[in-house]
């Protein structure tokens, strides 16, 4: 899934959060007002961390909405979020505002996805919090996992910088993206490898094709244990923060909310 699946660990802390991990507190209380975006600031509390509900303006605006959830723009992300020495930085959860948001995609998927597949207790496992992929991938279940683009870019080697919503910088990374295809034994249908070469065309859905194909080819060698899914993580970590599958650079422990 190309949203954040898990809860900056700062935050858990600052809004005294208990139980198990993210998981159990999707299942709990991760509904209602706290998935429903605050549509002022002064409506924005721990309680209720979304914001803004509809379009917003104002010098300092996300500075003092962070603020009010007691962060600053570092603490607001979680450690698979922060910058890394291939990857850039993510955008923080729960802004919801401007086009490189992720806040109304994570609603979305927690309250359209997440929550449901749990509460009709379908055979969905949710990675890494139960587990390691060799552990959860089982015939009859399905692994829900998090991916970044971002990381298979820097995998795959994509020039940098990357200019994603320009159709002639994604048509220019054909000979990479097809050279890491046959590197990892990846046969393209031709209709796939003529999108590769195309760009995937210059229409503004180009980008999003891009971005989701270029997941996919990145995460094929993280299922066939080809690349490491993770690394070595404190199980805090695991329990509330979750991770990237296939991201295995990280911040230095000193920089760690």
């Amino acid at each position: 899934m190309d949203f954040p699946i898990g809860l900056p660990l700062a935050f858990v802390r600052r809004a005294g959060l208990r139980g198990s991990g993210f998981l159990s507190f999707l299942e709990g209380a991760c509904d209602g007002a706290f998935l429903t975006p605050a549509t002022t600031l002064d409506e924005v509390s721990p309680a209720r961390p979304f914001f803004p509900a509809g379009p917003a303006c104002g010098r300092g605006l996300k500075a003092a909405f962070l603020a009010r959830l007691g962060l600053d723009a570092e603490r607001a992300l979680r450690l698979c979020d922060r910058r890394g020495e291939t990857v850039r930085a993510a955008c923080g959860l729960f802004w919801t505002l401007g086009a490189d948001q992720v806040g109304k995609a994570a609603i979305a998927g927690w309250r359209e996805l997440l929550l449901p597949a749990r509460r009709l207790g379908l055979p969905i496992s949710v990675w890494p919090f139960e587990g390691d992929l060799a552990s959860l991938a089982r015939p009859g279940r399905v692994v829900l996992a998090e991916a970044y683009p971002a990381e298979a870019y820097a995998r795959v080697g994509l020039a940098r910088p990357t200019r994603k919503r320009d159709p002639a910088w994604r048509a220019a990374q054909a000979e990479a993206i097809l050279a890491f295809a046959a590197q990892q034994s990846v046969v393209l249908q031709p209709e796939a490898a003529a999108a590769v070469r195309d760009g995937f065309g210059p229409s503004p859905g180009g980008e999003d094709a891009f971005d989701s194909f270029l997941g996919a080819l990145g995460l094929i060698p993280v299922a066939e244990g080809r690349h490491p899914e993770a690394p070595s993580l404190p199980p805090e970590v695991l329990a509330w923060e979750g991770w990237m599958l296939g991201r295995i650079d990280r911040p230095k422990p000193q920089d760690w909310g």
